[in-house]
């Protein structure tokens, strides 16, 4: 991921090419039909191209829409793919090692300032995000943490565990001292919420989290990164009747709009690819369509308006059948796919993630990779 979109299509391109002439396509069939979360997708991105059907829109925005949803078809190319723990194993680990880089980077960037990573050096705005943006990055980081904090249950050595202790606190560190993002405090507020209930002693869990909401109340507090950005959204909001195309200004006018294009046509909505031709129609100004016809920050919206509340349903039925598989794995990989998909949960209401390249990609592959349930092994 932090190499860049372009490399990260290639590989996807060449894994589906392999697949394809790969063979064994009985047993892939098989595989799929017998996953209740595969049969979501298809359906999912069935969907899309229905909403052709009775769309406006005009020809390249339908194409465009199309070609956002159906990568989601790669999960299903992911969980053919992998039939054996080792190969899972192997794919978390290249995902936390990309981390790992992208979070030395970052807080080497707040001592010595590095030209070559996109946000800004030196410590002047403390946003240090490494790759795309400092929403993508805080999304990945926050599910880092957690993935750190199950190996460091996972492993039988003493040292690995504070190793992977030690590096998801500085992952925390880095998220809410050194770069800017408020969806990335959320997404990580659920994701050690989901490691403390499936890893504390039943007896002890209210306790751990109340231990946990009063050392991130501290922690909080003396991060000027945090307190700014939340002063910054109560600020935002107390003047959202003004109009402004704030961050939190400009998330409540496009769900607002969404709300008032969804009742219009609350079944089927507009049809795909007439979300940025309809919230033009309905926004207060030129300005505020430039701003907000590519997606409303609110994938629940994003939908609604193209697809209607028939989309929307489908789109929950996508997101409950993956915690169906997820619920069903063993400790660790319950606890990996559940904080993935709550992390999914949480930019779905505060951003666009399955129509955004890098968090696109991310969520697919990822999903592909942790949701397989047809594997013989029982360990990982």
């Amino acid at each position: 991921m932090p190499l860049g979109t372009a490399p990260t299509f290639l590989f996807m391109a060449l894994t589906i090419c392999f697949w394809i002439f790969s063979g064994e396509y009985t047993e892939k069939i098989k595989t799929l039909v017998s996953n209740k979360f595969s049969q979501s997708v298809f359906i999912f991105v069935l969907i899309f191209f229905l909403g052709v059907i009775y769309s406006n829109a005009d020809y390249e925005e339908i194409i465009y829409q199309i070609s956002k949803y159906t990568k989601l078809f790669f999960i299903l190319v992911g969980l053919s793919l992998i039939k054996d723990r080792k190969w899972q194993k192997l794919g978390i680990n290249i995902f936390c090692v990309a981390m790992l880089i992208t979070l030395l980077l970052s807080l080497t960037s707040v001592i010595f300032p590095l030209n070559f990573i996109k946000g800004t050096s030196g410590g002047a705005s403390n946003n240090h995000f490494v790759f795309k943006d400092h929403i993508a990055q805080n999304l990945l980081m926050s599910y880092f943490v957690l993935v750190m904090l199950v190996k460091s249950q996972e492993t039988p050595s003493i040292v690995n565990k504070y190793i992977s202790i030690g590096i998801a606190f500085l992952a925390i560190i880095d998220i809410v001292f050194f770069v800017q993002g408020r969806t990335g405090y959320i997404s990580l507020a659920a994701n050690i919420l989901i490691f403390l209930v499936y890893f504390s002693p039943s007896k002890k869990i209210g306790l751990n989290i109340a231990i946990t909401v009063f050392a991130s109340f501290l922690l909080f507090s003396f991060s000027k990164n945090f307190t700014s950005r939340i002063e910054l959204a109560a600020t935002e909001f107390q003047n959202k009747d003004s109009k402004q195309l704030t961050s939190v200004g400009q998330r409540l006018e496009f769900f607002t709009k969404s709300l008032e294009l969804i009742k219009e046509k609350p079944i089927w909505g507009w049809g795909t690819g007439s979300y940025a031709q309809q919230f033009c129609r309905v926004a207060i100004s030129d300005e505020w369509c430039q701003a907000g016809k590519f997606h409303p920050h609110n994938q629940f919206m994003a939908i609604g308006v193209q697809l209607g509340l028939l989309g929307v349903g489908i789109f929950i039925y996508f997101l409950w059948s993956a915690i169906e598989i997820a619920r069903k794995l063993d400790l660790s990989q319950k606890v990996l796919a559940l904080g993935l998909i709550a992390t999914l949960i949480v930019d779905s209401f505060l951003h666009a993630p399955l129509f955004l390249v890098s968090e696109a990609q991310f969520f697919i592959i990822m999903l592909g990779l942790l949701l397989p349930n047809h594997f013989s092994e029982k360990s990982i």
